[in-house]
């Protein structure tokens, strides 16, 4: 299967399909395929391209609708009377800012064994890119209508 892969990237992008093979190389091609239940090979006919092009656009709006879902709950939440309940993201936001801070100052400052490298800076990676990036997206909001703008205009985003 893995001599297949540039073939099947070059098809991919050849369809204007940069995100799938993007996933395909960060996630696999097997996640890619149970996720859009399709086989995905170099010779792909104009109708399973199509067929692909709306199972990833299927699921870039699930998970546009998670979010929403998430700022909807987030709204009732606002009209609670329970303190607690009403200010929870901000609670949960405001520790995980300390916490991720207080790790990337430490990292940082302090000077770490060796053996340790790894796993600071697999835990440095989770923050960043998972933790911060997830209450940004959440307060500030994604680039998602960047890339919908761009896919309008049918060009590829850089």
């Amino acid at each position: 299967m893995i001599p297949l892969l540039p073939a099947i990237l070059s098809t991919l992008l050849a369809n204007n399909l940069p995100k799938v093979a993007q996933a395909v190389l960060d996630k696999g091609l097997d996640y890619v395929q149970e996720k859009t239940g399709l086989e995905l090979k170099p010779d792909m006919s104009g109708e399973e391209i199509t067929a692909l092009r709306e199972a990833a656009q299927k699921h870039v709006e699930l998970a546009n609708q998670d979010r929403a879902d998430a700022r909807a709950m987030h709204s009732v939440a606002l009209q609670q009377d329970d303190t607690f309940s009403k200010r929870f993201v901000m609670y949960l936001t405001i520790f995980w800012s300390v916490v991720s801070s207080l790790y990337i100052a430490g990292i940082t400052f302090i000077e770490l064994p060796m053996a340790s490298t790894r796993f600071a800076d697999t835990i440095l990676g989770f923050l960043l890119g998972t933790v911060i990036s997830a209450f940004v997206q959440f307060w500030v909001g994604s680039s998602n209508g960047s890339d919908k703008k761009t896919d309008l205009m049918g060009g590829d985003r850089k």
